[in-house]
């Protein structure tokens, strides 16, 4: 298995301890609470399709050829700014904002080193068509909704079949986030800090 992909999972191990053991400052049954549980649905949930969706573009074809249409059209990493959406969201999950920016800061430290390396690799394999697409398409943050896709996409079905299932990986944070707050609740799990 691919470094990128577990190390920011091993990393997720000392922040979820963290979360078994403190809680936010704010009232479980206020507005904020509320807002960062549906803020946090919300963006899990857009991390879960939004894998999936550019999965139907990349899987079977990452390496092989320049993949510039569909999500590809909007921003040159939209599986990376979709996992970037799920980290946030899995600190949400939990309630602090404390976690939402340790969740975030564990994606920029694994996953822009693995972000510039593939630009380095796509730049030496496709030379000009690359720098075009660099100099029209922004790296993480879209800029605007110039979407270009095909009316038929082909891709590998195994492909498509691990990243649907990663995307459940990614809403069973909230299950993760909600049995910790029950054994908190419930008197089964300490709390020895409250965090924003």
């Amino acid at each position: 298995m691919k470094k990128r992909i577990v190390i920011p999972k091993l990393l997720f191990v000392p922040v979820i301890c963290v979360a078994m053991v403190s809680h936010h400052l704010w009232r479980e049954d206020g507005l904020l609470n509320l807002t960062l549980d549906v803020t946090a649905f919300v963006l899990l949930a857009i991390a879960a399709v939004g894998r999936i969706w550019v999965s139907a573009y990349i899987a079977g074809r990452k390496n092989k050829e320049l993949v510039v249409d569909g999500p590809y059209s909007i921003v040159r990493n939209p599986l990376y700014l979709f996992s970037l959406l799920g980290f946030i969201g899995a600190g949400l999950a939990f309630e602090q904002l404390t976690l939402a920016a340790l969740f975030g800061l564990i994606f920029l430290a694994t996953h822009l080193p693995t972000i510039f390396g593939e630009e380095r690799f796509l730049r030496n394999k496709f030379g000009e068509p690359f720098e075009n697409y660099v100099r029209s398409v922004p790296r993480l943050v879209p800029h605007s909704w110039d979407f270009r896709g095909p009316s038929v996409c082909q891709f590998s079905s195994s492909a498509y079949s691990r990243a649907v299932l990663d995307s459940g990986l990614i809403l069973s944070m909230l299950l993760v986030a909600r049995i910790i707050e029950w054994g908190q609740m419930n008197h089964l799990l300490p709390i020895y800090l409250y965090l924003p």
